[in-house]
C-alpha cells in the first residue's frame, strides 16, 4: 500500500519553496527601471541581469551536491544558503554601479539555486511511495511564489523599483527560518533506497536517460524568454504599464501554481508519460501563437498555457523521481536543476537576441516569429521524447505490475 506523504514533513518544504521564489520573481517586472534606468544598463543588460542567477547556480549546484554529502544535513544547508541570498538582495539594494549590482546577483544565484535543489531532495525523501503529489505540492509552492511574485514585484515597483530588494530580503531571511522545519533523511517517511546513490549516476549511451535533462531544460527555456522577452514585448507592442505586466503574467503562473498539485496527484495514478507529452506538445501550440493575439486574447492565452505548464512539469518532476530512485540517485536533481540553469540561462540571451535580430524593415520586433519558432521547438521535443519515453514508460508499468 503507498505510504502517503506527511503533511507534517512537508509543509516547512512547501513554505520555504515559496518565500524563496518571491524575491526571485519580484525583480522581473521592473527590469527596465532596476537595470536600465538606475545603472545606465542596455536592454541586453536587463537579459543578462535574469540569466546571471542562473549561470552562477550551474556553477554552484555540483559543489554544493558534493560538499553536501561530505558536510551537513539537508536542512542546514537551506538554512545557511537563505541566510546568504538574503545577504545578497541587501547588496543588490544598495549597489552604486552596474558591475556591483551584478556581483551581487551572481552571489544571490550561488545561494539560490543550491537552496531550492536540496528542498526539492528534501520533498522526494518526505514522499513516501506517492512521490508525485509530494513533488507536486512542492511545484505548487514553487509557482505560487512565482506567480505571487511577479504581480506583487509589477505593484512594488509602481511605487519605487527599489521596494522589491527589500521587500525580497525580510522573505529570504523568513523562509530562512521556515527551514528550520525541513526534515533530516532519518526523519523522512522513505529513506533513500540503498540502490540508489547519492552520486548522480545514469547511462550516457541510453537516449531515455536524457530526457529528465532535456525536460528541466526547456521548462526553464520557456520561462527565460517569457519572463524577459515577454515583458519587453508587452510594452513596446501593446504599451502595457508595469504595473498590468506583471498582472498579466500572474495569469499564466497562478494557474500554473494551482495544478501542479493536482497534476502530481494525477500522474501517482494515471502515471506521467500521458500527462507529460500533452502538457508538452499543448504548451508549445498556445506559446507559438502569443505573437497573434490581440491583447484582449493575452489573458485567456495565459490562463490556458498555466494549465497545460502544470500537466507538463508536475509529471517532469515524478520522472526525475522515477530515475533517481532507479540508479541515477538523489544527485539527479541536481542536474536536473543545473539543465533548468541552463535553460534559463539561454532563455533570455536567446531571447535578447532575437528581439535584436529578427526585425522587419522598420526596426521592429517580428513577434510572432519570435514567439512561433520558440512555440514549435518545444513541440517538437514533445514528439521526440513521445517516442523514446514510450518504451520506457511501457516497461516500468509492466515491471510494477510483477
Amino acid at each position: 500500500m503507498p505510504v502517503p506523504p506527511r503533511p507534517a514533513a512537508l509543509a516547512p518544504i512547501a513554505i520555504a519553496t515559496f518565500l524563496t521564489l518571491v524575491p526571485l520573481t519580484l525583480l522581473v517586472p521592473a527590469l527596465t527601471e532596476l537595470v536600465v534606468d538606475r545603472h545606465g544598463g542596455t536592454r541586453f543588460h536587463a537579459h543578462l541581469f535574469v540569466a546571471l542567477n542562473q549561470l552562477a547556480g550551474i556553477i554552484a549546484v555540483p559543489f554544493a551536491m558534493r560538499w553536501h554529502r561530505r558536510l551537513g544535513t539537508t536542512r542546514r544547508w537551506v538554512i545557511a544558503l537563505l541566510a546568504l541570498d538574503a545577504i545578497a538582495f541587501l547588496g543588490m539594494w544598495r549597489a552604486e554601479s552596474l558591475p556591483a549590482l551584478f556581483a551581487w546577483r551572481a552571489l544571490d544565484g550561488l545561494a539560490h539555486l543550491p537552496a531550492l535543489t536540496f528542498l526539492m531532495i528534501a520533498a522526494n525523501r518526505a514522499g513516501g511511495a506517492r512521490r508525485g503529489a509530494s513533488l507536486g505540492l512542492v511545484a505548487t509552492a514553487l509557482m505560487f511564489g512565482v506567480g505571487v511574485g511577479l504581480p506583487t514585484g509589477g505593484i512594488l515597483a509602481a511605487r519605487d523599483p527599489l521596494l522589491v530588494y527589500p521587500v525580497g530580503m525580510v522573505l529570504l531571511g523568513v523562509a530562512a527560518l521556515a527551514a528550520i522545519g525541513v526534515p533530516t533523511a532519518a526523519e523522512s517517511s522513505a529513506p533513500a533506497s540503498p540502490a540508489a546513490p547519492s552520486r548522480y549516476q545514469w547511462d550516457r549511451s541510453d537516449l531515455a536517460s536524457w530526457m529528465p535533462l532535456a525536460y528541466g531544460f526547456a521548462d526553464r527555456f520557456l520561462i527565460g524568454v517569457f519572463s524577459s522577452s515577454f515583458t519587453i514585448f508587452l510594452a513596446e507592442q501593446h504599451g502595457v504599464g508595469v504595473r498590468e505586466r506583471g498582472m498579466l503574467m500572474g495569469l499564466f503562473l497562478l494557474p500554473f501554481a494551482l495544478l501542479n498539485w493536482p497534476a502530481g496527484r494525477l500522474a501517482d495514478r494515471l502515471g506521467w508519460f500521458r500527462l507529460l507529452i500533452i502538457g508538452n506538445v499543448g504548451f508549445g501550440l498556445v506559446y507559438a501563437t502569443y505573437g497573434l493575439f490581440p491583447l484582449a486574447w493575452l489573458p485567456v492565452a495565459m490562463v490556458l498555457s498555466g494549465t497545460l505548464s502544470a500537466l507538463m512539469f508536475s509529471p517532469s518532476l515524478v520522472l526525475v523521481s522515477e530515475f533517481a530512485r532507479r540508479g541515477a540517485g538523489d544527485g539527479l536533481f541536481g542536474a536536473f536543476q543545473v539543465a533548468g540553469s541552463f535553460g534559463f540561462l539561454a532563455g533570455p540571451v536567446v531571447g535578447g537576441l532575437l528581439v535584436e535580430t529578427v526585425r522587419d524593415a522598420a526596426g521592429t520586433p517580428r513577434w510572432s516569429t519570435i514567439f512561433a519558432s520558440v512555440g514549435i521547438t518545444l513541440v517538437a521535443l514533445g514528439l521526440l521524447s513521445a517516442r523514446i519515453l514510450g518504451g520506457l514508460d511501457a516497461r516500468w508499468r509492466r515491471e510494477a505490475a510483477r
